[in-house]
């Protein structure tokens, strides 16, 4: 069947909304018919494996150790109807099973645009450990509940939702699959190369993965290598003891540093985990939170806090009314506002971004005014949120955008994003279930009479242009064939040359 044969194709869809000109709102409608054709699909995988089990006259949750059971033939049809493989087929049907069975009221919110198809796969992973049904009902309920609230659902925002129910609610069953899990190093060959894999705590990811960008980052700009190929080359030196240096080729380069330099730079890798002081006490299962990964269970925040190079840091929210800026420098912000804006959001606050916090700027929301700090956007949590470089500069430079911020009446920490089109996402600071009541801290400075204002002669450029760095993109590419072609011909002569030419 073509796509002009198909029912969809004459389907008038401008009554919702959709047609005519193209925008943001188009987009969104369109995103969460996707997420409803998702459930209806479900529902549908559901009925068939249903009326599968009637025929057969079992229960779906009978035991059979069968290979062609109900489930098996039904995922056939769904692999055969779709065109996909086996596997993926498998898949499908266990998601619908979820979505009727375990997580109704979570895949009710894919049935209504909440969340992505994707990012109901993500909340069904997170959940897959919990069999108890009281206990997965909960979860449903707990992760429903603050996916509804939250506003501009990403796939990482859906996974931290879950992933903190479920440690919320599961905090055993959590510590025990953990303990499973357990630590370990791989080492596998292929042809065409072998990979190292460390299975570890994120805690001590989050230190290896700070550690290699420390020594990666150590070189000139002169330095040939992807960042990626720099990160693999400073983590073979650091297990072989071997030397990490800069390929600039030049003897006097500055990226050159002694051990005592090197050690220096590690001394300086912190890792932030922030959580109540009464789930330190172990007298809350209220969970934590791990720069660069998420939640972390009760328990595990109390493994974190009692590591020997663990460095505990008491943050005063209170003290945040006596100031929010340092004394010489209203600009920047102190220590404790600085921790308590990167902690309340837990990573950029684009939609859909998901570079953690502390890895990203802090934007001052309505400008700064350097000429006259009193009259501009202060340093203060109602007016910092962090961004990613990226996004920073979007926001800075970018035409037709509009950001705000907005503190409700319950302390609730809201940013919001006009596109050009005039589409406005809203949503809500990820981890104010963190820390819920720094939105009630007061202010003390007062209202903004003139922002800062923007010099677009300060926007960073571009080394070439889009086109440019595409066209170079491909000549890499054909060089690299025509490097290999050649290879491959001059071995051929040299073979031809050993063995003479082929019979006739």
């Amino acid at each position: 069947m073509t796509m002009s044969e198909s029912v969809w194709a004459r389907v008038d869809l401008r009554p919702i909304g959709i047609g005519g000109k193209a925008d943001g709102a188009v987009l969104q409608a369109l995103h969460a018919g996707e997420g409803l054709l998702m459930f209806l699909r479900f529902e549908a995988i559901y009925a068939m494996l249903s009326a599968a089990a009637v025929e057969a006259e079992v229960g779906l949750d009978a035991v059979d150790r069968r290979v062609v059971d109900v489930f098996a033939n039904v995922a056939r049809e769904v692999s055969t109807v779709l065109c996909v493989a086996a596997s993926t087929a498998d898949r499908q049907v266990n998601l619908a099973v979820e979505a009727v069975e375990r997580l109704p009221q979570v895949a009710r919110l894919m049935r209504d645009g909440v969340i992505s198809v994707a990012a109901f796969g993500d909340i069904v992973l997170q959940a897959t450990g919990v069999a108890d049904a009281d206990l997965i009902a909960a979860v449903d309920t707990a992760t429903a509940a603050d996916l509804r609230e939250m506003g501009g659902v990403s796939r990482t925002d859906a996974a931290n939702a879950a992933r903190r129910s479920v440690a919320e609610v599961d905090p055993d069953g959590v510590r025990e699959r953990r303990q499973m899990r357990g630590k370990a190093v791989t080492v596998s060959h292929d042809v065409d190369g072998s990979d190292v894999t460390i299975a570890t705590t994120p805690e001590d990811a989050a230190v290896i993965d700070a550690s290699l960008n420390v020594v990666a980052d150590a070189v000139c700009g002169n330095d040939s290598r992807t960042r990626g190929v720099r990160r693999h080359d400073a983590a073979v030196a650091l297990l072989t003891r071997g030397e990490f240096v800069c390929d600039c080729g030049d003897d006097d380069c500055a990226a050159t540093a002694p051990e005592s330099v090197v050690s220096d730079r590690f001394a300086k890798v912190v890792v932030h985990v922030v959580a109540d002081a009464a789930t330190l006490d172990g007298d809350s299962e209220k969970a934590g939170w791990l720069d660069g990964y998420g939640v972390l269970d009760a328990h595990h925040v109390r493994e974190v806090a009692a590591r020997s190079d663990a460095v505990m840091r008491p943050l005063d929210l209170a003290g945040l009314a006596d100031g929010t800026a340092q004394p010489g420098n209203s600009y920047r912000p102190t220590a404790a506002c600085d921790t308590a804006v990167r902690a309340v959001f837990g990573t950029c606050t684009d939609p859909g971004c998901a570079r953690p916090a502390w890895r990203c700027d802090l934007d001052h929301q309505i400008e700064f005014n350097h000429d006259e700090p009193a009259a501009g956007g202060a340093t203060c949590p109602c007016n910092l949120n962090p961004k990613c470089r990226f996004h920073h500069l979007l926001k800075t430079f970018g035409t037709g955008w509009v950001d705000d911020q907005v503190v409700d009446a319950n302390g609730v920490i809201w940013t919001e994003v006009t596109t050009p089109t005039g589409f406005t996402m809203r949503s809500r600071a990820r981890n104010q279930w963190l820390l819920p009541d720094l939105g009630l801290v007061p202010c003390r400075h007062g209202e903004t009479v003139a922002p800062g204002v923007v010099d677009d002669e300060t926007q960073p450029e571009r080394a070439r242009t889009r086109t440019q760095a595409k066209h170079a993109h491909r000549m890499r590419i054909r060089s690299r064939r025509r490097y290999a072609r050649a290879c491959a011909e001059a071995a051929r002569l040299v073979t031809a040359e050993e063995d003479g030419e082929p019979p006739l």
